[in-house]
């Protein structure tokens, strides 16, 4: 697959996806509002907190849709439909599984609910309802959303971002309409669960008519199984799985304990800003680049040019996190202010840490995308159990001094093994160079990130909450780190490429509107005839070669690639 064919794959998955969730966040937004405006918080926090608990049940799953996954990439390079057909046959039949599975632990953990609620004052019968409700509609999610993988690996995950989409814009109308006429919610939660069920049975009856070969029967057997090596890597995988479902899956639990579900919901509140961030800047954006990377690992590109690239991603990766991450810190607070309402605040430490944690998981991302599409679970997996204690422990100590900052400061905390793990996957193992002087670059990096976030703080903190200082908050938080870091990094030949990737992106997105500009011309009245391409436009014979010259040259790095940081290319002894 050439590059320039990834390369719009990538643009394509990435716009779309955006533009959804631009829709999908300004309606959440307005669905949530009229949601306190009518019932309580406290419903709220019930959803969260039993989300909480299903998240901890995803380790029936075994981690074996990952490691399919993983094989699928292949498979789809080397466009082998029946071996993709008896990887999708094995992720149907696994998932069947799960979901009878999920169905008996999810009916036991129901007697432990009274051990993990506090403050509650709902009747008993109507917190079970609300439970087996959210429990249904994970077991039904389990038997469709498989399908979904075929279009991700594929690199068109933009057709199930349209399904989505749609779905989600007449699923919140039909929220509202019904929260207000009958003002109860447990209506609310049936109309709010049936939106992956309807999402899932329309990508697969799409499915079936894209990729018509999955409707084949193709028998699996135990030796097929071992031949692909998925019982070492499950062993492996299953690791990984139970050690993030516990760090990622509890902190609604442990809030739910000793603070209280009220706490559940206020912290939902934030959770779903950061949630809308997450799947617009990290999700849509990152997910369709795990793709394009799949088909690159396995293509015949040297490891000397895959690392090069690596760099170019981590130069992103840096202007990505400090932005984002900074404005979480600038406007967290105003926003569920002017959202919500003064009553709905969180401290300003747990907004800090949170800022930290958001900074860090971001900047290692493209860490997190390289290693995801490696496999060899095994490397990494106690690291993740380490975070998993981690996270647990830090969390309980730190929440009896620092209420809800202390269970922030545990996620952050136990964040840094996940990421040693992955780095050391990555820099060490596969690419062999120096994982410390990477360490020591991000270092200096995390300080520069720092004094820009302390100056954003000082430059808005005392401004008042309202809609004209909101956007002058706006002004500050763009400018501020952008400048910083563009100064820093202007001479770096790795922030040289980014730039001409942009710049190659961009012509792919203008070509596009010419030749829709010509389409529509062509379509008038009086057709035109054709006509030469114009001088510097971007046709997909220049596209592809600014994109090989822009992912494929070697960089003989400068020193001092970044002010006071010591490059990263030496090789671990």
């Amino acid at each position: 697959m050439d590059s320039s064919s990834n390369t719009a794959k990538t643009l394509k998955n990435s716009g779309i996806a955006v533009f959804a969730q631009i829709i999908s966040f300004l309606l959440v937004f307005v669905n949530r509002k009229i949601f306190l405006m009518f019932l309580d918080v406290e419903y709220l926090g019930y959803q969260s907190l039993f989300g909480n608990v299903f998240t901890l049940l995803s380790v029936a799953e075994l981690g074996l849709g990952q490691v399919i996954t993983f094989h699928l990439y292949r498979e789809v390079v080397e466009r082998n439909e029946d071996e993709i057909g008896r990887l999708m046959t094995v992720y149907k039949y696994v998932y069947r599984i799960v979901a009878a599975t999920v169905l008996v632990i999810g009916g036991a953990c129901y007697f432990l609910l009274p051990y993990i609620i506090k403050d509650s004052t709902l009747e008993w019968w109507y917190i079970s309802v609300i439970y087996f409700l959210q429990l249904g509609s994970i077991i039904a999610s389990y038997f469709l959303s498989y399908r979904r993988v075929i279009y991700r690996v594929s690199q068109k995950e933009y057709v199930c971002v349209r399904i989505d989409l749609f779905v989600s814009i007449g699923i919140q109308i039909l929220q509202l309409i019904f929260l207000a006429i009958f003002r109860n919610y447990l209506v609310y939660l049936i109309i709010n669960l049936s939106t992956g069920v309807i999402e899932n049975v329309v990508i697969t009856l799409k499915s079936n008519r894209d990729y018509p070969f999955l409707k084949r029967r193709n028998p699996i057997t135990r030796a097929y199984l071992k031949t692909k090596n998925f019982f070492q890597d499950v062993k492996n995988m299953i690791v990984h799985r139970i050690a993030y479902a516990v760090y990622s899956g509890t902190d609604n639990v442990v809030i739910s304990s000793i603070l209280g579900i009220r706490y559940v919901g206020l912290y939902g509140n934030y959770f779903t800003i950061h949630s809308s961030v997450v799947k617009l800047f990290v999700r849509h954006l990152m997910t369709p680049v795990q793709a394009t990377l799949g088909n690159i690992v396995y293509s015949d590109r040297s490891k000397e040019s895959l690392w090069e690239q690596f760099k170019v991603f981590d130069v992103f990766s840096f202007f990505y996190a400090s932005q984002i991450s900074l404005g979480f810190l600038v406007f967290y607070q105003p926003t569920i202010q002017l959202w919500l309402g003064s009553d709905y605040l969180l401290s300003y430490s747990f907004v800090v840490l949170f800022t930290i944690t958001i900074y860090l998981g971001l900047v290692w991302e493209i860490v997190y995308r390289y290693r995801s599409v490696f496999g060899d679970f095994k490397q990494d997996r106690w690291w993740m159990v380490a975070s998993a204690v981690l996270n647990i422990a830090v969390s309980i100590v730190a929440a009896q001094y620092w209420g809800i900052a202390g269970i922030q400061l545990g996620t952050l905390v136990a964040f840094l093994p996940i990421a040693h793990g992955r780095i050391r996957f990555v820099v060490q193992n596969y690419f062999h160079r120096s994982m410390w002087l990477y360490y020591l670059k991000h270092l200096v990096l995390f300080a520069v990130a720092a004094g820009e976030g302390v100056l954003c703080w000082f430059l808005t903190k005392d401004m008042p909450v309202n809609f004209p200082y909101y956007l002058l908050r706006g002004v500050v938080w763009f400018f501020v780190p952008l400048s910083i870091n563009v100064l820093i990094y202007f001479r770096s030949p790795y922030f040289k490429r980014l730039m001409k990737y942009f710049r190659t992106a961009l012509g792919i997105i203008a070509g596009k509107f010419r030749r829709k500009k010509k389409v529509a011309v062509a379509a008038g009245e009086q057709p035109l005839p054709p006509t030469e391409e114009p001088t510097g436009s971007v046709t997909e014979e220049t596209t592809d070669a600014a994109i090989e010259e822009a992912t494929e040259e070697t960089i003989d790095p400068e020193p001092n690639e970044v002010a006071g940081a010591t490059d990263n290319k030496g090789e671990e002894k």
